[in-house]
């Protein structure tokens, strides 16, 4: 299958932006008023978002050579962080814009290793296996496998 045509991939990252912003409006239009609750709700959010996308683009390579991976890398890293931006500046509360801004920042580097992580199960083609404290780990014989969706 290899990299989606134009027409494909311009449709798949079109139904990614229409998904993001639906869940940023529905996120917008209830927020909770302490931090520990935006919090939360971002976790999820983020993990429902980042997941169901990761997902989506793995499944329209089909098999993961070096330029599928970089067309995943480039695809999905801009739309999280498109959409990780977007939900962050929802946050009405200033205060609880900032607090907040921490844990989108943490989830989305969480969400890249998970896509270093699925690129290297279904291919090898990345850097070495990365323990949970984001660290490179040199003693590592094969890769973990840790679940894209919690």
């Amino acid at each position: 299958m290899g990299i989606p045509d134009p027409s494909y991939e311009t449709y798949l990252i079109s139904q990614a932006q229409a998904r993001g912003a639906e869940l940023i409006a529905g996120f917008a239009s209830v927020q909770p008023t302490e931090a520990t609750s935006m919090a939360a709700r971002i976790d999820r959010v983020l993990d429902d978002y980042c997941g169901a996308l990761l997902e989506e683009l793995r499944r329209a390579v089909d098999r993961i050579d070096a330029a599928e991976a970089a067309w995943l890398r480039q695809h999905y890293l801009r739309l999280i962080v498109d959409f990780a931006t977007g939900l962050r500046d929802a946050i009405s509360d200033s205060t609880l814009r900032h607090s907040a801004a921490q844990v989108v920042q943490c989830k989305v580097l969480e969400h890249e290793r998970n896509l270093r992580i699925a690129l290297d199960t279904h291919g090898g083609l990345v850097s070495p296996p990365v323990s949970a404290a984001g660290c490179v780990d040199p003693n590592a014989a094969e890769v973990v496998n840790v679940p894209l969706k919690n």
